[in-house]
């Protein structure tokens, strides 16, 4: 078990990294060159949603990130936009902008582009649903690990 929990870290992490460099690839090949692959990975999952930055942080681990230097830069850049909250003024809420939307669509048809290769390519069906399913389980297992509850 022990070689099988590490692996999995190892694996993880570098799926992790390999997944950055092939959306850094599509920004590469779209001339995208205002943002990079971490910051295309936080506007992938704002998507079509209006979020704070708590949120932004809560939904990926943005491995090595700064998220007010990432959310500023996308700020700038024009990908989204930001507005105080009428709620809690404290709470800075960000949506993606047109040219975020834009950018997010080429990045998602992309994907699918490579993944339908890879079913092609390797003639086996790649089921992602229940490798995301194990993720999780292991995810849940090692909160429960930490938090000791096992």
């Amino acid at each position: 078990m022990n070689n099988s929990c590490i692996d999995i870290s190892i694996y993880g992490e570098k799926n992790y990294k390999l997944f950055l460099e092939a959306i850094k690839q599509e920004l590469d090949r779209a001339k995208y060159t205002d943002l990079t692959a971490i910051q295309a990975l936080i506007l992938l999952n704002i998507n079509d949603n209006t979020v704070t930055i708590g949120e932004v942080m809560s939904r990926g681990y943005y491995l090595g990130s700064n998220a007010s230097y990432n959310i500023k830069k996308l700020t700038n850049t024009g990908y989204i936009s930001t507005v105080q909250s009428d709620y809690d003024k404290r709470a800075i809420i960000i949506k993606l902008t047109k040219k975020g939307i834009e950018l997010c669509s080429k990045i998602d048809k992309a994907l699918n582009n490579h993944l339908e290769m890879a079913v092609k390519k390797t003639k086996i069906k790649l089921d992602l649903n229940a490798g995301l399913a194990f993720l999780k389980d292991v995810e849940r297992f090692w909160n429960e690990v930490i938090h000791n509850r096992l």
